[in-house]
């Protein structure tokens, strides 16, 4: 069977600071679920099974039919981390929703899940990462709280779809700045050994890792969208298609105005097709 994920940070500015990008990104999200497609393309194998979406601060959001959430609130603190999950097809185990935080103000949103044709649970969990390229006992402290959430949910197929603000070894050496910032670097393979997923030494099935974020660089020595971070991430099936969403970055979400006004961190996003078993 084929599996649609997508994973889209349009940060809390868009929701907080600026009216146009909240309506605009309202309705790119109910696009979005409802024919995988975002301002810039679609998906070529049909609609989503989930999203997760992260900063998404619309609590009122009216879901499309057949659509369902977890975590469309503040589930730490004030930050958000919503999944979405395709209701026609998925159901979650009984009991096994959950959210809370990933590290101090981060938040996840997570359960296992059962299709009509599957035999194995899948267990889904969005995260919003602390800020680890920094700060390395903060990606100790988020990659153990996911171990222990997986393991709470118990599926042995899993998907991690996160913000997690860790580049790889390449994308960081490319950028001296990013090399030398103190923080944790990891490749696919690497972050999903940390959260206990995977231990081979092969690359997992992923989509495939791009700078961005941000609209907004953080410094005068930086550019726009030229962090690694936002990431999709299988312990099982085989990768088919990946793709970014929202590229190039639309001017509702982020432009010169916007960066000097209110700061705009808007993400692209990004798109995975896997082919399980």
């Amino acid at each position: 069977m084929m599996l649609n994920l997508a994973h889209w940070n349009p940060h809390w500015e868009c929701f907080a600071k600026e009216p146009m990008c909240k309506a605009n990104a309202t309705a790119a999200l109910t696009t979005l679920l409802t024919s995988a497609c975002s301002p810039t393309g679609c998906s070529p194998t049909g609609v989503l099974d989930f999203a997760s979406i992260i900063e998404f601060e619309v609590a009122d959001y009216v879901l499309p039919p057949g659509w369902a959430a977890i975590g469309l609130d503040q589930s730490c603190g004030y930050d958000w981390a919503t999944l979405f999950y395709n209701a026609d097809r998925w159901t979650p185990v009984h009991n096994s929703s959950i959210t809370g935080c990933v590290s101090s103000g981060r938040s996840f949103a997570a359960s296992a899940f059962m299709s009509a044709t599957s035999t194995t649970p899948l267990a889904v969990v969005s995260a919003h990462f602390p800020q680890t390229q920094h700060n390395m006992s903060a990606y100790a402290d988020a990659t153990a709280s996911l171990r222990n959430t997986f393991s709470r949910l118990g599926a042995g197929h899993a998907v991690i779809m996160a913000d997690t603000n860790t580049e790889s070894p390449s994308a960081a050496a490319a950028h001296p700045y990013h090399n030398t910032s103190g923080g944790v670097n990891r490749t696919n393979a690497q972050l999903l050994s940390d959260i206990g997923l995977w231990a081979r030494t092969d690359e997992p099935p992923a989509a495939a890792l791009f700078d961005g974020c941000c609209c907004t660089p953080f410094g005068p020595w930086d550019t726009p969208f030229s962090w690694q971070g936002d990431r999709i991430i299988a312990n099982v099936g085989s990768a088919i298609d990946s793709r970014h969403l929202f590229d190039p970055a639309p001017q509702w979400a982020c432009s010169d105005e916007l960066r000097k006004t209110t700061g705009s961190e808007f993400h692209k996003g990004v798109h995975l097709t896997l082919s399980l078993p």
